[in-house]
């Protein structure tokens, strides 16, 4: 009996603490089910973020991808789609455009140039301040020396080549191209010839403005091609004892090869082909045999 009744009691004991344990969860209920909401709330939400980005992504690589090098259209896609990689790129890309719409002009037209080159700085700016991929970084830091350099900057241009050398992860070769670079520059040959880039603001149009230098023309080519063509008249081998053709000859025109004594009076003299032409091969005249010999 002493042991039914202790294992009641110790039944009831433990349905008290149950109970009491219930009481204060039912309390604490409503903030766990809030905490609940808010959790999948925020991982729903999460989710879709997610998938929102990699659609922006994929619609930024794509127009990326099918994009001109005009560097109107690669700024338009790099401020559509400004928080992605491939908009970045596609400022990178920009500044590319520019470099290339400056080299074009640099012996042409300075000033020209000089516009396309300071565009190209600032989208090279706009690259190496918003973006955080590291060889991004270093292409746009390197694009900026070069646009410097276009500019006249020596001193900037050192100044971004060293930026790039200090990127962790340099291959040697570029790294050692790039010190070569520098170690020009600040030469006094560098030196010598920025200084004569900055004073020669226009390399070019005093050449330009010169008279044109005027060739004669060639003469018109002469489509005969008498010493191409073959000859109509067949070439006999050497010894053949096949007689030539025989042509009349022309009224006032002797024989050029033979005195006229040589040929019979029966028999027409034989004409030579025209003086451009080697005659064929043929026996002399006077070695030919008359048809009907006087006795």
């Amino acid at each position: 009996m002493k042991s039914e009744r202790k294992q009641i009691q110790e039944s009831n004991l433990l349905a008290d603490k149950i109970e009491a344990q219930f009481v204060k969860v039912k309390k604490a209920l409503p903030a766990i089910l809030a905490v609940s909401a808010i959790v999948l709330v925020s991982l729903l939400g999460y989710g879709l973020y997610s998938s929102m980005q990699e659609t922006a992504a994929a619609k930024a690589w794509t127009a990326l991808y099918f994009s001109d090098t005009d560097p109107s259209e690669l700024n338009s896609i790099s401020s559509d789609f400004a928080g992605t990689s491939a908009g970045q790129w596609a400022k990178q890309k920009a500044g590319d455009a520019y470099m290339a719409k400056a080299l074009e002009r640099v012996y042409v037209d300075r000033e020209v140039a000089e516009q396309y080159f300071k565009q190209a700085i600032d989208e090279y700016q706009g690259v190496t301040s918003t973006t955080s991929d590291v060889f991004l970084k270093e292409r746009a830091w390197f694009g900026q020396a070069q646009a410097a350099e276009g500019l006249g900057d020596s001193e900037q241009a050192v100044s971004c080549y060293r930026k790039v050398t200090a990127t962790p992860g340099l291959s040697p070769e570029l790294l050692a191209s790039i010190n070569q670079r520098v170690n020009w520059i600040e030469s006094k040959s560098g030196e010598a010839f920025f200084a004569w880039y900055k004073q020669r603001k226009s390399a070019v149009p005093a050449l330009q403005q010169a008279e044109p230098v005027k060739l004669p023309l060639p003469g018109a080519p002469d489509f005969q091609f008498k010493d191409y063509l073959p000859s109509d008249k067949p070439t006999e081998p050497a010894g053949s004892t096949t007689e030539p053709a025989v042509t009349e000859p022309a009224a006032t025109e002797p024989a050029a090869s033979e005195p006229a004594a040589a040929t019979p009076a029966a028999e027409p003299a034989v004409v030579p082909p025209p003086a451009t032409e080697p005659p064929a091969t043929e026996a002399p005249a006077a070695a030919e045999t008359p048809a009907t010999e006087p006795k």
